[in-house]
């Protein structure tokens, strides 16, 4: 099943704020989005002039945002559980951001491109 986000092509509405989606797939309770990060977003403005890459911010916001529309979840978790950044993201790239749903009340992300980990956490919505 598919839902806005892939129809949009985008996770937001500011088109150089967001990635485009090119696909998303559910398998087994995980959503797997593939989204394609291009050196024209503005979170590469000033992130660092010289060698872009993608902050940690950006990435949970986009897990955020994504969470909000396939599981109808609060815009803004309570709390953020094992956050880890492994490595970074440098555009242009196609990462994978995949979600599932953990009991009633959180989502797990996973953001990872070939072989590599970028990063990963739990968005807590509510208790």
């Amino acid at each position: 099943a598919t839902s806005d986000l892939v129809s949009s092509g985008d996770l937001s509405t500011g088109r150089r704020g967001a990635p485009r989606v090119l696909s998303e797939i559910e398998e087994s309770g995980a959503h797997h989005l593939l989204l394609e990060v291009p050196t024209t977003l503005t979170w590469f403005s000033g992130h660092f002039p010289e060698n872009p890459v993608l902050p940690g911010v950006t990435q949970l916001h986009w897990a955020v945002i994504a969470s909000s529309a396939i599981f109808s979840t609060h815009k803004c978790p309570r709390e953020i559980k094992r956050l880890k950044f492994k490595s970074v993201v440098v555009p242009p790239r196609v990462i994978e951001l995949v979600l599932r749903k953990v009991g009633t009340e959180q989502v797990q992300f996973r953001f990872c491109s070939l072989r590599q980990d970028h990063s990963e956490g739990r968005l807590v919505f509510a208790g």
